[in-house]
């Protein structure tokens, strides 16, 4: 406005001056590029509370989740640990319990064989097994209970009890505390079990811990370096404000957002570890509550062991009062046991026992099944052994009937070259045949021209083309057509060695005879034949000589 008002003063100035007269300002109305922004709107200092602004509160929601989440962990994880000490602590009582048992089991062996050594042979046997088994117990352990005492003492007075009975009662006795112990055998391994998942879930919580303390100083180097570039941006700005070229403006701005591009790309990496590191918090929650159904369950064997315990001393309890009422006394330490006790007493061994054997069936049901499978693999395996056998039963009898084709290939070339020789012999016979021109001549006494005529005429007969000869190779040594033979077959015939040779031996036996018929002739006429073989060599010659 006030640039304005400087502008209209000298006009109005002028115009009372010239009278009236007109004057048009040409010069610019701005002098720089910050005038002109002063002008439209203005312009505000670049803080770096608006970077600030974009990630802070973000981090810090998260971070103070974070620390919440790790606070409960660890309020977890030492409730676990009190726990872990409670059940220690338990187990330890129980412990104790089973020793004092087994003093008393052991005291009451002692007197019962004390008793029953002069009864019977066969008693005394089970008095001498049982000697065996209860002679380490008094010697490691030393009695603790006053009242059991006391009821040892009511024993030892009244040796009138039958003994078989007792002895039955307390090897029943025997199986109970024995079961007791493997099923504290098992709470402490569930216990152990427990205290390696929870180191596990410690070391994690550890980790996680290293993982946040790193990632907090990854945000706090983060923040410094937006820090940094805040105050870069201001020095920029002031370099800004000295400059007044537009193009270094916008190149300055160009770097800025890529500056501020890489900054949220790392803020976005951070907050991805921090959606990482929830997913691991998450894990170790899980792993918790698992071991919090783990920690239940073996609350749940602790109170079987100590019910299965608490039935095994009221058997020995009963038992001991059994052989006080026998005997007509009334002991006054002994324990009295409601029926509602005794069989809820009963009604949790019963429940142990079952379980225990459900897992043995359930073991035994894996074991079964594990073993079936190896079975069939096994199986498998023999008929793929079986199948390669076969395989190669199969291609030794392949190679042995290729072998004997060979065999029977060479043998038919062999007298395929044979007829061929014997058929260029014969015709060359049939060119030396005698011929007459003088048909009255002839004898009727004599019958050599008849002869003649009859060995020229077979001689004719026995001349064969190749076709023919093909054609006799084709037939077999029965006289039947093989072509015929193989068109109406559509198999190929296996053929054996022994056939083959036996049909070339027919064959070359035919030859042999059809040979010793020719030269039998041919010695008879020897004379005419070479007469006219010689003929037909000087025709031939003089032929050769012509051409």
């Amino acid at each position: 406005m006030g640039s304005e008002a400087e502008c209209a003063a000298p006009a109005a100035a002028d115009g009372a001056a010239g009278g009236g007269r007109a004057e048009i300002d040409t010069s610019a109305p701005f002098e720089s590029v910050r005038e002109a922004v002063d002008r439209f709107g203005g312009s505000g200092a670049w803080s770096s509370d608006l970077v600030r602004r974009m990630f802070a509160p973000s981090k810090k929601h998260e971070d103070c989740e974070q620390a919440a989440e790790t606070i409960n962990v660890q309020e977890q994880a030492a409730q676990l640990e009190n726990e872990v000490a409670v059940k220690e602590r338990e187990t330890l009582d129980v412990l104790k319990e089973l020793e004092s048992t087994k003093k008393i089991i052991a005291d009451l062996k002692l007197k019962i064989q004390k008793e029953s050594t002069g009864t019977s042979p066969d008693e005394a046997g089970k008095s001498e097994e049982t000697d065996q088994v209860s002679v380490s117990g008094p010697e490691e352990l030393q009695p603790e209970n006053v009242t059991m005492d006391v009821d040892m003492e009511g024993a030892e007075e009244n040796p009138q009890q039958p003994s078989g009975s007792v002895l039955v009662e307390l090897e029943q006795a025997k199986e109970s505390l024995n079961r007791t112990t493997n099923d504290l055998a098992a709470v402490r391994a569930a216990v152990e079990l427990l205290r390696n998942s929870i180191a596990k879930e410690k070391m994690l919580l550890e980790r996680g811990r290293e993982k946040l303390s790193s990632n907090t100083s990854l945000v706090s180097s983060l923040e410094n370096e937006l820090d940094q570039t805040a105050q870069k941006l201001e020095t920029l700005k002031d370099l800004q404000k000295r400059r007044k070229d537009s193009s270094d403006i916008f190149i300055e701005i160009k770097k800025m957002t890529s500056e501020v591009q890489e900054l949220r790309s790392m803020a976005n990496g951070s907050k991805s570890e921090a959606m990482l590191l929830a997913a691991e918090i998450e894990q170790a929650k899980a792993s918790i509550s698992t071991a919090e159904i783990r920690c239940i369950a073996a609350n749940k064997m602790e109170e079987a062991a100590r019910a299965a315990e608490a039935l095994a001393l009221a058997e020995m309890k009963a038992l001991v009062s059994s052989e006080s009422s026998f005997e007509g006394e009334n002991s006054s330490d002994g324990v009295t046991l409601s029926m509602e006790e005794y069989f809820t007493l009963c009604s949790k061994a019963l429940e142990a026992d079952e379980n225990s054997k459900k897992k043995v069936r359930d073991a035994m049901q894996q074991v079964d099944i594990a073993n079936s499978s190896e079975s069939e693999s096994v199986k498998r395996l023999e008929d793929a052994k079986l199948e390669v056998e076969e395989c190669k039963k199969a291609l030794q009898e392949a190679l042995k009937r290729v072998e004997a084709a060979n065999h029977g290939k060479l043998a038919v070339e062999e007298i395929l070259r044979r007829w061929k020789s014997e058929s260029g012999h014969r015709k060359r016979s049939i060119g030396g045949s005698p011929k007459f021109k003088n048909a009255t001549h002839r004898r009727k006494d004599s019958y050599s021209m008849d002869i003649v005529d009859d060995v020229s005429d077979r001689s004719f007969k026995q001349t064969l083309s190749i076709g023919q000869i093909l054609s006799m190779k084709l037939m077999g040594p029965d006289g039947y057509d093989k072509s015929v033979w193989d068109d109406k077959t559509s198999e190929t015939p296996n053929i054996s060695l022994g056939q083959i040779l036996n049909r070339s031996g027919v064959l070359c036996r035919e030859d042999m005879v059809s040979r010793r018929r020719i030269s039998g002739k041919r010695k008879k006429f020897a004379l005419t034949g070479l007469s006219v073989l010689l003929a037909k060599q000087s025709k031939s010659k003089k032929k050769r000589e012509s051409f």
